[in-house]
Order: C-alpha cells, then sequence, then structure tokens
C-alpha cells in the first residue's frame, strides 16, 4: 500500500506539441467518418426507401462480423512483425488501411439509381451490408492501432490530460465536420437526391484522407515505444479466449463496457435523431440542422477547459466522471419538450455545456486507466486484443439504438420513404395512422429516451467503477515494472 501511495509522476513529456497535435488529427479522421454514418439510417430508410426493420437487420448482421473481426484483428496486431523493429508494431497498419477505409465511405452513401429499396430490398439490403462490412474492416485496422499508440506514447496522467487539450477540441470538430457538412450538400443536386448523398460521401472521405495524412508523424513510433515491444514480458503472449476471459473478470472492465453501451446508444439516438427532428417536426431544411447541432458542439467546446480545470482541482477521475454524467442526463430530458425552434437551439447548447465533460474524460483520461487495470491484472502486453474485445461486445449490443428507432417507428406508425413532412402527412393519413403520434414518437427518441439510457449507465459507473487514485497510480508503478 506505500507504493501506491508514494509513487508519483513527473510533470513533464518528452513529446513535442506537434506530436500532440498531429496525434490527435488521426481523432478527426476517426470521428468524422463515425460521425457521418450517423446518416446511414435517414439515407436508406428516406432516400433509398429501404425498411428501417431491414435496415437495423443490416447493421446486426454487420455486427455478427464485426464481433469477430475486431478481436482478431486486435490479436494479430499485438505480435511483433518482420517491420515492427524498424516501422514500429501499430504505424504500418495505420498506413496501410488508410485510403481504403475513407474510400468505403464513398461506397456507403452511394447506392446506384437502378436499386430502389422499396421494390428492390434485396439488393438495397446487400448494398448496405458490404459497404459497412468494408469500412469496418479497414476502420478496424486503424483505430486498434492508433488507440494502441495513444496509450503507449501519451503514458502519465499529465500527458494524458495535455493531449486532452488537443483531443477534446478536435473531436468538437470532427463531429461538426461529420454532422454540418453533410447537410450543405445534401440538398446539391435537389432533383437528384442520391447524387447529392454521394458527392458527400466523396467530400467526406477527402477531407477523412486529408486528415488521415496528417495524423501519420504523430503516430509514428519511436526507439523508446518499439524498444518495449521486444521487452520480454511484452512478447509473451495470451491466447484470445484467455485474454478475453481475463477482461471479463475484471471489474473496472466490465463497469466501463456496459456504461460504453448506455454511452453509445445515447450518442447515436441524440444525432441520428435530430434529422428527424428537424424534418418532421419542425418542418426546417439543412440549415436548421446545421444550427442547432453547431450550437450544441459549440457549447461543448466552450466547456471543455472547464471541466478540465474542474477533474485537476479534485483530482479524482471517478467523481468528474459521475458528476458530469448526471449534469449531461439532466439536460438531455428537457429536448423531448421543446415548443418551437428557438428554445430547441437553447436546451441544445446547454446540454452542449453539460456534454464538454463527458467529452473530455471517456477516451483520454478513464479509459486508458481502464486498459492499464487490466494489463496489470493480465501481465501481458496486448492493448491491441483488448481493444478488439471492446469491440466485439460493444459491436454485439451497438445496433440496440437502430433497434430502438425502429420499434418505436413501427409502433407509432411512421412510414419510410417519406423525404418531407408533407409526403409522410400523405402516407400516414392515408394508411389511417396518426401523425401527432408519429410527432410524438420522434421527441421521445431525442429527449427522454436516451436521457434514461445514459442515466443507467452513469449509475452503473457510479456504484461499481473500482478504480479509485490510489489504485490508477499503483497500476502505473507496476506497469513500469512490467516495462510496459
Amino acid at each position: 500500500m506505500n507504493e501506491t501511495i508514494e509513487f508519483t509522476e513527473a510533470v513533464g513529456t518528452r513529446h513535442s506539441r506537434w506530436t500532440f497535435l498531429s496525434n490527435a488529427f488521426g481523432l478527426l479522421c476517426s470521428t468524422l467518418i463515425g460521425a457521418v454514418q450517423g446518416f446511414t439510417l435517414f439515407y436508406y430508410e428516406a432516400v433509398v426507401g429501404l425498411n428501417a426493420t431491414l435496415v437495423a437487420i443490416a447493421m446486426f448482421i454487420f455486427l455478427l462480423y464485426n464481433a469477430i473481426n475486431d478481436p482478431i484483428f486486435g490479436f494479430l496486431i499485438d505480435r511483433n512483425m518482420r517491420f515492427t523493429r524498424k516501422w514500429g508494431r501499430r504505424f504500418p497498419w495505420i498506413v496501410v488501411g488508410i485510403i481504403p477505409w475513407v474510400f468505403s465511405v464513398f461506397l456507403l452513401f452511394s447506392v446506384p439509381n437502378t436499386i430502389d429499396g422499396s421494390t428492390n430490398p434485396g439488393a438495397a439490403f446487400g448494398w448496405l451490408l458490404i459497404s459497412l462490412v468494408l469500412l469496418d474492416t479497414f476502420g478496424t485496422l486503424v483505430n486498434l492501432n492508433y488507440k494502441a499508440v495513444q496509450i503507449e506514447k501519451f503514458r502519465t496522467e499529465y500527458e494524458r490530460r495535455r493531449f486532452t487539450r488537443y483531443y477534446a477540441p478536435f473531436d468538437i470538430l470532427a463531429i461538426i465536420l461529420g454532422m454540418l457538412l453533410p447537410p450543405l450538400f445534401t440538398d446539391m443536386i435537389p432533383s437528384d437526391p442520391r447524387a447529392s448523398y454521394s458527392m458527400m460521401g466523396v467530400i467526406i472521405a477527402v477531407i477523412a484522407l486529408l486528415f488521415g495524412i496528417l495524423s501519420l508523424p504523430g503516430n509514428r513510433e519511436d526507439k523508446l515505444m518499439i524498444d518495449r515491444h521486444y521487452s520480454p514480458d511484452s512478447v509473451k503472449r495470451m491466447n484470445f479466449f484467455k485474454a478475453l476471459i481475463e477482461a471479463i473478470k475484471t471489474k473496472s472492465y466490465m463497469v466501463w463496457f456496459l456504461f460504453g453501451i448506455c454511452n453509445g446508444i445515447y450518442i447515436s439516438l441524440v444525432v441520428t435523431n435530430m434529422l428527424y427532428v428537424t424534418t418532421f417536426v419542425l418542418k426546417v431544411g439543412g440549415d436548421m440542422f446545421l444550427i442547432i447541432l453547431g450550437l450544441n458542439l459549440v457549447g461543448t467546446l466552450i466547456s471543455i477547459p472547464i471541466w478540465l480545470r474542474y477533474i485537476r482541482k479534485i483530482n479524482n477521475n471517478k467523481k468528474a466522471f459521475v458528476v458530469a454524467g448526471l449534469i449531461s442526463c439532466a439536460a438531455l430530458f428537457p429536448l423531448t419538450f421543446f415548443q418551437g425552434l428557438i428554445d430547441l437551439i437553447i436546451m441544445a447548447f446547454i446540454l452542449g455545456l453539460a456534454q464538454g465533460g463527458l467529452n473530455s474524460y471517456v477516451y483520454t483520461i478513464v479509459g486508458p486507466s481502464v486498459t492499464e487495470d487490466v494489463i496489470v491484472k493480465m501481465g501481458k502486453n496486448q492493448k491491441g486484443v483488448l481493444f478488439g474485445i471492446s469491440a466485439l461486445l460493444l459491436r454485439l449490443v451497438a445496433s440496440i439504438d437502430e433497434f430502438i428507432i425502429a420499434y418505436v417507428h413501427d409502433r407509432t406508425g411512421f412510414i419510410a420513404g417519406n423525404k418531407t413532412y408533407a409526403d409522410m402527412l400523405s402516407a400516414v393519413t392515408a394508411a389511417g395512422g396518426d401523425i401527432n403520434l408519429v410527432l410524438i414518437g420522434i421527441r421521445l427518441i431525442q429527449g427522454v429516451i436516451p436521457g434514461v439510457v445514459l442515466l443507467i449507465g452513469v449509475l452503473i459507473f457510479w456504484k461499481f467503477f473500482p478504480i479509485t487514485q490510489e489504485r490508477l497510480l499503483s497500476n502505473k508503478a507496476k506497469m513500469k515494472d512490467l516495462g510496459f
């Protein structure tokens, strides 16, 4: 216990500002692609005409593939290859995967005009599924290695909090670009919405590739990092199934996994459903969608320095995390009950101020401490397989948000293939439904439902997350002793 209390870290870093900045550019590439995927459901349901349930089924099948793909990739990339001594264990895979990854974004939003989801659902379903598989295969190759480099490069709490100053604003910028740029292009060719979405895919792919290239210097592994890959304990490997069992048996990992499910569902619901809110509830165009989400993300950006000062002041990662989560929940629920455009904009901005906390803490501060906790328990430096296991578990449940939307749409009478409120009103009325019930369903998905989901995740984290500040420092001391 004395070792735990006395262990301290130097306040400093061997990395330049450019290294922090360049590495954060990789986040722009990853988050931009992830954000634009939020348009998938609307594109395939409202533009291509594929039933939302079929979209959800395609997502589920894809996630089954992903459940196999991620851990296998994670296991394979944790081994040293012929090129490791010269180029590193992670960097070469990032270089290999970037171009086909961004090209897959274009494919996802380029369903040919000859494929109509309402009359030929099989072809539309197949295009969606194949595009998602390609997107995930190369995205996995890049992202697993990118995450591993971050943890291996930025090892101390000082470095991780400093990196957050670059990472968090870039996270917001990537979301802004991913969610606000597409509406500028989805109506580019009013007479041909499919061509507009295809053009959007091209533009997003080019921007993502640019950020990916800028991230390469920050993802290079230096001699010190490469030498760690060849330390006696680092080259020892645990087989995948044993690593999976050890991860599941680790309390911090499972609590983190459960929170990750809730966090992912809430974000996906809020972002994806906003397009339904602006189209069918507010009856406004893409410019208002851009303004609402833009102000939400501006609020997040403004609050990040405040949340970082808060965590430094209390020096308690768990407490700061729970406080940020509860405030986000409180800001979510009112989004169901907005009366008009102005109050929705205000609510979205307030939610952004609250979200700054979770955005600042989730991936760069709390997440790495969980990875280190599992590594210390296993005694094996297999970050890649841990990220693969995380992706496996999360992907198995990631389709929950699509099924939530599909279930609510089905129960409230939402009819696929209608791109405007007038079209929806006509279709629902002709089917003997109630347009007000459809709108209530959309409202619930925007506030109450994601608020409940996030609250469940925060309460689980508050009650069961075991990593105290003392345990965090103890783990770092053990990581140092192991040469990791």
